[in-house]
């Protein structure tokens, strides 16, 4: 047996009395209870002691840790400050259709938007409305101001790693030039030019043209992808779908959202190869929609970052709380047009009178969106001195109407047996409407005259404006806007020579005398005789009273709350310029300490 085996045999045999086990539990236990009031007990009064300082220097920490947390979120402001930094992604949101990506052909807000992200020009627009160098270092003119010669910035390149030389200048012009070529941007034909060297390009103009630096911000296109592409065969080229580029961002995708095509998605990454800097935003988003109504349901669920296409007034407060919005000057100005060689308008006298019925200050009120005083064909800020407004009086329009034989009968003005009646047009547009409607309503119940008003949609093709209403002037009153640009020069919409089918006198004005100040106005490169031969032309102009001058266009650009976009005091001279200063836009922000 083992050892184990035998200890359990001696344990079984022991005896056990229970008299001599209480004994020793009793003993056990004195024990224990003496060694607790020695050691634990008679130290607990020292213990309670020790127990209230470590306590009170717990606080003390505890205090200046929160004096410190509160000192410091103080004055953090002395020596930090929020700023925005690189990195995110921005989306905006325009109106459609979105056909193509070659610059050449943009017509539309989305096309024109896009073309502006991805291409450079010679020249820009800077955030003031100034003209500034893009791709262009210098440029010099001769004596005669007939001769410019530009020079290009060294190291641009395409955003392929490509270099952008005077070649690609010359090959764009080239296609400019070209009937074939059907591009949206025209003037071209009449103009000589040349590649000096790899840097360096020579225009030769006919005549001095003041303004000539403002038609070399067309976008210039990548020779060594189109060379060998017809012109004819362009606008079809792969191209116009995924280009290179020159400007601010990249293409990286163009997305079909819906099977119609209607809504569509421009995916772009910031140019390294720009030679601006690249750009702190990583990605912008170009959303292209069918309509307002799509843009304003993308600014409920925070689809879009920002747009220019809304009225922010018009929105509900669920989108404002989110969204902020500046109101932006554009150079364009909205006029009632009136066609002087239609029936009853070719008379001076009743274009007058219509003119003295208006009270254009209290018209402007009736729109939702800011607009800015204008009271002639150039902007103020263009001119030396404001241009005063019209003369507002009801009672001279009538007698002016009725001393030119227009008299009341049976409520309506009547002249010979034929009763005088105003075909208004105007395109569909919340502003445009409500003017017309107004105009129409102070005619009828001021003065008596018959209106009939038509409202076009300039998206639908079937109701074409350019070729039912623009092209044969198929109006007496256009209520119209006009692209003024970044010069005073307005020789195409007032020189006699554009009153055709095809040019953009739409009001077919005539008149010899403001035609000279205006051909004289546009071939002076000094700024105050451009101006004197301005300021005469529109005194001139108020005379004859083409249109009434309503107000110079402001768009209201709507973004979040949180990010960094157009500078709040921007004044463009288009919707689109609001993209000259996108490389500083942002969508992160951060905390770094002030430098001194």
């Amino acid at each position: 047996m083992s050892s184990g085996g035998s200890s359990w045999n001696r344990f079984t045999r022991l005896k056990f009395s229970s008299k001599v086990v209480n004994k020793r539990l009793q003993k056990l236990e004195r024990g224990s209870l003496r060694h607790a009031r020695k050691f634990v007990t008679s130290r607990l009064d020292r213990l309670s002691s020790v127990r209230r300082n470590v306590s009170g220097w717990i606080i003390l920490v505890m205090l200046m840790i929160g004096v410190s947390a509160a000192q410091w979120a103080a004055s953090k402001d002395a020596y930090m400050i929020t700023t925005y930094t690189s990195g995110g992604s921005y989306s905006d949101g325009v109106l459609g259709p979105l056909e193509t990506l070659n610059p050449i052909f943009a017509k539309t807000s989305a096309e024109r938007s896009a073309a502006k992200l991805l291409f450079a020009g010679l020249y820009k627009y800077d955030t003031t409305g100034n003209i500034k160098s893009d791709l262009a270092e210098s440029m010099t003119v001769n004596q005669k101001e007939t001769e410019y010669i530009v020079k290009l910035r060294k190291d641009l390149r395409w955003s392929d790693g490509k270099n952008i030389t005077a070649a690609d200048v010359v090959f764009t012009l080239k296609l400019l030039a070209s009937s074939e070529t059907r591009a949206e941007i025209s003037g071209w034909q009449s103009i000589k030019f040349e590649k000096i060297d790899e840097l360096t390009v020579k225009f030769i103009l006919p005549s001095s043209y003041a303004p000539f630096a403002h038609a070399l911000t067309f976008p210039v296109l990548p020779e060594h992808v189109l060379r060998g592409v017809r012109p004819s065969e362009l606008r079809e080229h792969p191209f116009g779908k995924s280009p290179v580029t020159s400007g601010p961002f990249a293409f990286r995708m163009l997305q079909n959202v819906t099977s119609d095509g209607s809504k569509k998605i421009l995916y772009t990454v910031a140019n390294d190869n720009y030679y601006g800097g690249t750009p702190k935003l990583e990605r912008f988003q170009l959303y292209v929609y069918p309509s307002q109504n799509d843009i304003v349901k993308s600014l409920r669920t925070r689809e879009i970052t920002g747009t220019p296409e809304l009225v922010y007034n018009n929105q509900s407060d669920e989108i404002k709380n989110t969204y902020s919005s500046e109101p932006h000057t554009i150079n364009n100005g909205v006029y009632a047009l009136f066609n002087s060689t239609s029936q009853y308008l070719q008379s001076k006298p009743v274009r007058q009178a219509l003119a003295l019925s208006v009270n254009v200050s209290e018209l402007r009120k009736l729109l939702s969106s800011e607009t800015e005083e204008m009271n002639g064909p150039v902007l103020n800020n263009f001119l030396d001195e404001k241009v005063k407004p019209k003369g507002y009086s009801v009672k001279k329009a009538k007698g002016i109407l009725d001393a030119v034989g227009w008299k009341v009968v049976g409520g309506v003005r009547q002249k010979d047996n034929q009763k005088l009646t105003l075909n208004i047009v105007a395109p569909k547009n919340e502003n445009y409407e409500k003017l017309a409607k107004k105009l129409a309503e102070i005619w009828q119940k001021e003065l008596n005259i018959a209106t009939d008003i038509k409202i076009v949609d300039v998206n639908d093709v079937s109701q074409s404006i350019l070729q039912n209403v623009l092209l044969p002037r198929n109006f007496d009153v256009l209520i119209y806007e006009l692209a003024m640009g970044g010069d005073p020069d307005v020789y195409a919409y007032w020189h006699s020579s554009q009153a055709t089918s095809g040019g953009l006198n739409f009001s077919n004005y005539n008149n010899a005398v403001a035609d000279d100040a205006l051909a004289s106005g546009r071939s002076k490169l000094s700024k105050r005789q451009r101006m004197d031969r301005y300021g005469k032309f529109t005194s001139i102009w108020q005379q004859d009273i083409p249109a009434i001058a309503l107000y110079q266009t402001k768009i209201n650009y709507i973004h979040l709350n949180s990010v960094k976009a157009l500078a709040e005091d921007a004044s463009l001279v288009s919707a689109v310029d609001r993209y000259t200063d996108v490389t500083y836009w942002s969508v992160n922000k951060t905390q770094v300490y002030k430098t001194p």
